[in-house]
């Protein structure tokens, strides 16, 4: 599975760096959309992804935006990842 980096994160704190680091890691550790639905299930579960991070589902793809630090129910206006599976 690839991972596109498609702007910039925003590393305001160690929390969100460590955080963006494991999403890529676990899309690239995945081999298919199930292994990657999973995953990503497994850190909103154990991490405060929420808290940083917003990410869905496209038809063939994952895309994850990061909230902004002044204000988390705002986002940056653009995604900083996709993976295409």
């Amino acid at each position: 599975m690839n991972v596109t980096i498609e702007h910039s994160f925003c590393p305001y704190c160690e929390e969100v760096t460590e955080l963006y680091f494991r999403i890529i890691n676990t899309i690239l550790f995945s081999s298919n959309e199930a292994e990657l639905r999973e995953g990503m299930k497994r850190l909103q579960q154990n991490t405060p992804l929420d808290e940083y991070f917003i990410f869905g589902y496209g038809a063939h793809h994952l895309w994850v935006i990061q909230r902004r630090p002044s204000d988390k129910t705002q986002v940056f206006d653009y995604r900083i990842m996709m993976a295409e599976f």
